[in-house]
């Protein structure tokens, strides 16, 4: 659809300016300036005519012009292009005058009805694969207070929980698979071993262009070992911007963002840098229990005291574009660093008021990426990170324990609040991924991925320094083959074929005979081989009905933190094994027009998955520390659905509900006792997994109003709705009625309104979150902020 548009604007600008005299005055005036839609996206190809012909240009890929030359005098400006409205405007210039003259054009359904099918945007593109994936872009969110666990929340099967306010720690659920099941890229690159200070949360949306959601199967060039899907962060790629945002708000919050890029279009020479800044007191209230004596005295609303969190992140990458030997070669360095106040463990039952955790990250990033390698057909792209990151655990404080009012309560031989350790972690992992496609004819092509991880972590801990764990190396190596063949025997129908081979080998340490005079620890050494293998595919039913088929078996491979642990409230398993998973996604999606004003997107999807040794969080009551196990076999039966509705470009709606039934299937499970060791009957069998929400879905609804007060103003009010089922915090099987542990069910309004001015390029935003001021809760029962009010201010070139 953009090559249309651009052969036409062309084409046009030709017939137009044929006759234009070679020769022009010097002392002529300029005009310059940008075209947007009034959506806010730069086009690219847009015809800018003066004086209905005698002169004119074409807007580049910034959607930026300018047009020297001209005589003084008074002109009119016209921009068109095809699929808009054309737009006209008169200005008066004086000799030598330089003047900025913007536009904003408003989409021509009536002449897009009859070349739509053509024309689609990148996320568009990305949705109709064969795989079962939703792509989201940013580009309505810029304004607002969005991050990256904002986006996705708003997708369908997708659930983000947290631990509490900013900078918390976060589990991210795709229908059904959490935590490590689901992989994390940004532009394609791991993201296992970033650093928490480019965790969902932090990443804010006006660094994002768009994000893919990939549920289930999981294409071969992402190259990991996910077992529920993936999620790709695809960053800015505008190649001359700058965007500017700081928003301040309730619990003395402040985040900082500020995102630009320079490409010279005669060299190629392209800086791309990202500054993320993020503050929090996070002192909002919880309903919270005193204790006293080991006793509860009250029950009440406090204020967390222990929970501030800060962070900073600076990302910046410099290379060349558009160059014989490479389309894309960019070095690029990442540092980041945070720390925490830690306010509670696993659940809300224990309260800290001294532990601290901080982390330090600097990494190497490498991409490269050349079409027509060689050969016409051939593609090549590398993406390689080497990561080192420090962390730090605290825990040093002693005789005394610390209750909701944020009192020290005196303790005689207390040695930490959760466990004495100064710890320090220091991981290092290199990654690297290398990707070649090939076309075999127009309807054929081949792919190749080879992906590589390795990482290491050396843990000593000043409380302890002769722990004998930390003495043994803790290494991982992680090595992943996939090889896809992707046909389209017509224009409706498109099927890929893949196989995975992954290979995991662990050095790490155990302890055995616990408790027995035989107790020790020694060093255990594991590899695992495993073979995966699966088939995509999608067919128009009707011009705009899509089916969706896919079907992958496939592995993961526990990761670092899983095997290891985090150094303070997850405990290393290093027994804990890959977990397996049969992936099966049906889906339909269905775009239609009524009276050419009224668009509507229909999709739903069903879900099977049956998974073996799924990996799991196990929850032990009002402990505060937690370990990662293996669940026998367990099954996901869902159903997704979602609904959009767009009225011009002014209203939309929009709403999706997920429900997964995600049951544990073994007949029996393994227990380690000293005094009943064996296999045992199941008593979860048929339950649903616990503290995992089976029941969830949101809506939206927006109004947006262009030239609104003066021309080239913009004003957006937007409603989000979010619901959540009740579901148990642990077993359901366990206990009686009265005293099983449930997560209520929830609701939560949020509300926000947008101002912008010179087309777009000021931007003011108000934001008020849970309006209602009701009791949110995610994961382990751990109460989210109440009503909370944020201001946004966005400057953009």
């Amino acid at each position: 659809m953009r090559r249309l548009r651009i052969a036409v604007s062309c084409l046009w600008l030709v017939l137009c300016v044929g006759e234009v005299a070679l020769g022009q005055t010097s002392d002529g005036s300029i005009v310059f300036g940008k075209v947007k839609s009034a959506g806010g996206e730069a086009l690219l190809g847009v015809t800018i005519i003066i004086d209905h012909g005698t002169t004119g240009t074409i807007s580049d890929e910034d959607g930026r012009f300018e047009i020297t030359n001209i005589p003084a005098g008074t002109h009119t400006l016209t921009a068109q292009f095809l699929g808009f409205d054309k737009q006209t405007k008169t200005l008066t210039l004086k000799p030598s005058q330089k003047t900025e003259v913007n536009f904003t054009l408003k989409e021509n359904t009536v002449e897009m009805s009859a070349i739509e099918i053509e024309g689609k945007s990148m996320a568009r593109e990305i949705n109709e694969q064969a795989y079962s994936v939703t792509a989201i872009s940013a580009k309505d969110l810029l304004n607002t207070t969005s991050d990256a666990q904002t986006m996705l929340n708003r997708v369908g099967g997708v659930r983000v929980m947290q631990d509490g306010g900013l900078g918390s720690t976060l589990n991210f659920s795709l229908n059904g698979f959490s935590g490590d099941q689901v992989k994390f890229f940004m532009d394609g690159i791991p993201m296992d071993n970033f650093g928490s200070s480019l965790s969902l949360n932090n990443i804010p949306v006006n660094m994002i262009e768009r994000i893919e959601v990939y549920k289930g199967v999981v294409p071969v060039w992402l190259g990991t070992d996910a077992l529920g899907g993936a999620v790709n962060i695809i960053t800015t790629s505008k190649r001359n911007y700058m965007d500017m945002s700081y928003t301040v708000g309730s619990f003395n919050t402040h985040r900082l963002s500020l995102n630009g890029a320079y490409t010279n279009k005669n060299t190629g020479f392209t800086v791309r840098t990202n500054v993320i800044g993020n503050y929090s007191d996070n002192n909002y209230k919880v309903w919270a229990q005193i204790v006293e004596n080991n006793a509860i005295i009250d029950t009440t609303n406090v204020e967390r005291f222990h929970d501030r969190y800060r962070s900073g992140t600076l990302r910046m990458e410099a290379g060349f574009v558009n160059k014989p030997y490479a389309d894309q070669l960019l070095i690029g360095a990442i540092l980041s660093g945070n720390d925490q106040q830690v306010q509670t463990g696993t659940t809300m039952e224990t309260v800290y008021g001294k532990i601290m955790r901080n982390s330090r990250s600097a990494i190497a990033t490498l991409k490269y990426a050349k079409q027509d390698l060689f050969v016409k057909g051939l593609d090549l792209s590398l993406y390689s990170a080497y990561n080192r990151t420090h962390s730090e655990v605290i825990d040093t404080l002693r005789g005394y324990n610390y209750n909701w009012l944020g009192e020290a309560i005196p303790n005689p031989g207390k040695l930490g609040e959760s466990s004495l350790t100064q710890s320090t972690l220091d991981d290092q992992e290199l990654s690297s991924q290398l990707n070649l496609g090939y076309e075999i004819g127009a309807k054929q092509s081949l792919a190749l991925n080879y992906s590589l991880t390795h990482f290491t972590r050396e843990t000593f801990d000043k409380e302890n320094p002769n722990r004998i764990a930390n003495q043994f190396p803790n290494t991982q190596t992680k090595q992943i083959v996939g090889l896809a063949y992707k046909i389209d025997p017509t224009k409706k129908w498109s099927a890929t074929v893949f196989g995975k081979y992954f290979f995991l080998g662990v050095e790490s340490s155990k302890q055995l005979d616990f408790g027995l005079s035989t107790q020790r620890t020694e060093a255990v050494e594991s590899h695992k081989k495993n073979f995966g293998y699966g088939i995509a595919s999608s067919y128009y039913v009707l011009p705009n009905l899509e089916a969706k088929a896919s079907y992958e078996h496939t592995y993961r491979m526990p990761w670092a933190n899983e095997i290891f642990g985090d150094g303070l409230f997850v405990q290393p398993n290093p027994d804990i094994g890959p977990e397996q998973s049969d992936n099966f996604n049906f889906g339909l999606g269905y775009d239609f027009k009524l009276r050419e004003v009224n668009r509507f997107h229909l999709e739903s999807s069903l879900i099977y998955r049956k998974s073996k040794d799924l990996i799991y969080q196990v929850v032990k009551g009002g402990n505060p520390e937690t370990n990662y196990a293996n669940l026998s076999e367990a099954r996901n039966i869902g159903i997704e659905g979602g609904v959009k509705y767009q009225w011009k470009n002014i209203l939309n709606l929009g709403a999706s509900i997920t429900f997964q039934n995600i049951t544990d299937q073994a007949d029996s499970v393994y227990n380690e006792s000293y005094t009943n060791t064996g296999w045992q009957k199941n008593y979860q069998k048929g339950f649903r997994l616990p503290n995992t929400p089976y029941l969830f879905g949101n809506a939206h609804a927006g109004l947006t109003f262009s030239d609104w007060m003066p021309s080239g103003s913009s004003l957006s009010i937007n409603y989000n709705f979010s619901y959540v089922e009740q579901y148990f915090l642990d077993w359901a099987e366990l206990g009686s009625k009265d005293n099983k542990k449930v997560i209520p069910t929830q609701t939560a309004h949020n509300a926000e309104i947008s101002y912008g001015l010179k087309e777009g390029k000021y931007n003011l935003t108000l934001e008020c979150r849970n309006l209602a001021n009701a009791r949110l809760y995610d994961r382990y029962y751990l109460q989210k902020p109440g009503r909370a009010f944020y201001l946004k201010l966005r400057f953009v070139l």
